[in-house]
């Protein structure tokens, strides 16, 4: 029989994980906190945790990595609340096998305890087999990034539903009011009539912005899976940066306004025509600047544009909170966001940057980014000039 170690604070989760996995055969203990697991897991030799993420004391996080260091090989199931998936995924990254949100659906989990302990079986068998070391790690490797790659679509998924569903609540239910005001008619007096269409205007203001926030989640969902496919027609025509710049700032006033965050422009005279695809330049210019500003709160954002010997430089600069070393490597892939996992990242769906980078390598550019904890970022790309870039 498999050993199964329960930690988690809350004992009806302890109770409930424990009368499913008992009724399909597995052999169960408990622990309601960190430093007890430790023991538990030293004691009894589990062969697979399932790992609270927060817990009085010593967190899961905290508890995973010395689970990790006991015995890298055991797999361990984080449980986590939806406000801490990105920590989640940070612990995949750790080593967990993978994470489920409360309340634990009891079927995922009995399908997750089971894949885990293949999984611990098949890499038992391949050293059982006399692979090389060498070959071992090079399979786990694959497998591990096989692994995470899923879970992290998995957190998109979760993240998708959360992010769309926020800006369509509000939609509802400020069409709701007024829509009701409406069908009640206006106030006979004037004044109050006229402060009430002033409500009814700001109501559809916020309607209408975060309508647009839907769109602009929409269409960058929809353009990554553009993305995919290589039978996408990309324009190919002379192309202004001035004017694709110009073109966005009205899509960006809202966000900017609602922070009172300060706009520039620094737009260099005589930039020479790129050859592209001016509608995807425009949602590069439109993800970098509303980029900034989600992480910005106060001050200023600076997007430039000037001519160098390799071709058209444009950047965007903030005052915002800046990128963490660790988050800069890995800033322009799918589903990563940065920011302090344990105090939760800023909302989105983290694949602005990786469409960002997209577009500016079929344009046949590159794009980096310059940053510092406590002092801002600059994301910066140059696009060659003359003929045919998009490729």
């Amino acid at each position: 029989m498999k050993k199964i170690l329960i930690v988690d604070d809350d004992e009806i989760v302890r109770f409930a994980l424990e009368e499913a996995l008992s009724g399909k055969g597995f052999l169960t203990s408990q622990a309601a906190d960190g430093n007890t697991a430790l023991d538990c897991f030293l004691r009894e030799q589990p062969d697979a945790v399932l790992l609270d993420l927060r817990m009085p004391g010593m967190d899961g996080i905290a508890v995973l990595k010395e689970l990790r260091r006991a015995d890298p090989d055991v797999p361990v199931i984080m449980i986590t609340a939806y406000g801490d998936i990105p920590t989640a995924v940070e612990a995949i990254k750790l080593g967990a096998y993978d994470f489920v949100e409360k309340p634990p659906q009891l079927s995922r989990i009995i399908l997750m305890v089971g894949r885990a302990l293949e999984k611990a079986e098949m890499e038992r068998e391949i050293r059982r087999l006399g692979k090389s070391v060498a070959e071992a790690e090079a399979l786990r490797t694959a497998y591990s990034k096989l692994i995470e790659l899923d879970r992290m679509k998995t957190a998109f998924l979760s993240t998708i539903s959360h992010e769309l569903r926020t800006p369509l609540t509000s939609v509802m239910g400020f069409a709701g009011l007024v829509r009701k005001k409406l069908a009640k008619g206006l106030h006979t007096d004037a004044e109050k009539a006229a402060s009430e269409k002033d409500r009814l205007i700001k109501n559809m203001d916020i309607i209408i912005f975060e309508a647009e926030k839907l769109t602009r989640m929409i269409n960058n969902i929809l353009y990554m899976i553009e993305m995919e496919d290589d039978r996408a027609e990309w324009k190919q025509e002379p192309v202004s940066m001035r004017d694709i710049i110009e073109s966005v700032v009205p899509a960006v006033a809202v966000p900017l306004e609602e922070k009172g965050i300060v706009f520039h422009r620094e737009i260099e005279e005589g930039l020479p025509e790129i050859i592209g695809d001016s509608n995807r330049l425009a949602l590069l210019v439109n993800n970098l600047i509303l980029n900034a500003v989600k992480f910005t709160e106060q001050g200023s954002i600076t997007c430039s544009a000037k001519g160098t010997p390799e071709g058209v430089r444009v950047s965007v600069r903030d005052t915002g909170t800046g990128i963490p070393d660790r988050d800069l490597t890995g800033i322009f892939d799918k589903f990563m966001q940065s920011g302090d996992s344990l105090t939760g990242k800023p909302s989105g769906l983290g694949i602005g940057l990786p469409i960002c980078r997209h577009i500016v390598e079929r344009h046949g550019g590159r794009i980096w980014v310059e940053s510092a904890p406590g002092k801002g970022s600059e994301f910066i790309f140059v696009l060659p000039t003359g003929q045919g870039q998009v490729s």
